[in-house]
């Protein structure tokens, strides 16, 4: 599975200069749904390390259909996300949504639930639970808060046919990002807690850097594209995020 970290890392390093940029020639486009479905293959290997190679991969391909009909309710009745639609070609589509947007559900995920890894090696607790799912679903939040003014005002990737007080995006997609996220991680804590999953300190660390990578490819995107607040927001957002999860962490714990 190393090859597909070093390929990825090669593909980011290209990807941060000629997207964060705005150096991608138009018969490049496709590079972007490589990079997704690579940062999600990524997640999909975190996931099967610590879940299990059955678990994981079952919670992955649940992830991505249950993430993308969700998406398939925005574009058709503008449910859970809000209305809107997909303007650039992202590849292969179920319910009407790109693949890609699924496995970079699946990074969401776990790269958002290796950050708070440690809460899973405890034994279940009702508190941690709740906690941890705010947690994790609000690090999900910090960053569609830098992809969606990215992809909406920067790329044109889709487009809202309502609007919000944040860059014209409705407010009820950051609801419906929390809300999707807090199910899929309540579930994720239970089986862990329960079933006592794996740890692999390696991968973990690999998807705390696949989570601040992200961000940093849109903080560069927003920076040149002058999307300042973005930022500024995001970054705050992350920040209070973290402490959080670090001043919970202490108090759940402490003996």
């Amino acid at each position: 599975m190393e090859w597909l970290w070093r390929i990825f890392l090669v593909w980011y390093g290209f990807g941060i200069i000629l997207v964060g940029f705005d150096l991608l020639p138009p018969f490049l486009e496709w590079a972007n749904a490589v990079f997704l479905y690579l940062a999600g293959g990524l997640a999909v290997i975190y996931a099967v390390k610590t879940l299990g190679k059955g678990p994981g991969l079952l919670f992955s391909a649940a992830i991505m259909a249950f993430t993308m009909w969700a998406e398939s309710l925005g574009v058709k009745y503008g449910w859970v996300f809000g209305a809107y639609h997909y303007e650039k070609d992202f590849g292969i589509q179920l319910f009407g949504v790109p693949l890609t947007i699924g496995f970079a559900w699946v990074m969401v995920i776990f790269t958002s639930m290796a950050i708070v890894r440690p809460w899973l090696e405890h034994s279940f607790s009702l508190v941690r639970m709740l906690l941890y799912a705010v947690i994790t679903s609000s690090l999900a939040v910090g960053m569609d808060l830098i992809i969606d003014p990215v992809a909406f005002v920067v790329k044109e990737y889709w487009v809202w046919e309502n609007t919000g007080p944040y860059y014209g995006i409705p407010n009820q997609n950051f609801i419906g990002w929390f809300s999707v996220s807090f199910g899929i991680q309540i579930l994720l804590y239970i089986w862990l807690t329960v079933k006592k999953g794996k740890s692999d300190s390696l991968w973990s660390t690999r998807m705390k850097w696949l989570y601040a990578m992200m961000i940093a490819m849109f903080v560069v995107t927003s920076l040149v594209a002058g999307l300042y607040l973005a930022v500024g927001v995001t970054l705050a957002a992350i920040t209070v995020t973290l402490s959080a999860a670090y001043a919970g962490g202490r108090l759940v714990f402490r003996e």
